[in-house]
């Protein structure tokens, strides 16, 4: 009887964050893609599904969902590849750096939040990979260095919109 009910709770925090993730992409894809500052800042809200990924998974799982959540905005950009490489990334960095920020990372059962980690501690690891995360869809679109000022200007620009949607988000689910 307990390992079904676990098994029970397992489906339903799986079926929760598929939910959420089909919510989050069909957000993106349909109003965040739309909001820019002219050709320098759009928010990439669609990785907090990667930033929010329980800690429990094996990472083999972690890198095929960014995989398949980078594969998903490629196939909606039209964009070869690009995010798909960088979610890849980030979740090849996110343990690692969730290691570094949080010392008992390991006692923490479900999706990573600012309520688990606490605020400061979300942020930074927040900041740090969407800033990794968006220089390396900037540079890979620009294939080039020749404009570097403007791969970190909108580095920059498109890092601000999605961390001020990624603390509203974290403010609102306090």
């Amino acid at each position: 009887f307990v390992i079904e009910t676990k098994n029970k709770i397992i489906a339903m925090e799986w079926i929760k964050y598929i939910l959420k993730a089909i919510f989050i992409i069909v957000l993106q894809v349909l109003v965040f893609d739309r909001l820019h500052i002219q050709a320098w800042g759009y928010p990439m809200v669609y990785i907090l599904l990667l930033l929010t990924l329980p800690t429990q998974l094996p990472r083999w799982v972690e890198m095929l969902i960014g995989m398949l959540v980078g594969l998903i905005m490629d196939v909606c950009n039209n964009s070869l590849g690009v995010h798909m490489a960088a979610c890849i990334s980030l979740c090849f960095c996110r343990p690692i750096l969730l290691r570094k920020s949080s010392q008992d990372i390991e006692r923490i059962k479900g999706e990573i939040s600012s309520l688990n980690i606490g605020m400061v501690e979300y942020m930074k690891c927040a900041l740090i990979l969407v800033v990794m995360h968006h220089f390396m869809v900037f540079m890979l679109e620009a294939w080039s260095l020749h404009n570097w000022w403007m791969i970190i200007l909108q580095t920059l620009l498109s890092s601000i919109l999605t961390l001020l949607v990624i603390l509203g988000y974290e403010i609102i689910r306090r």
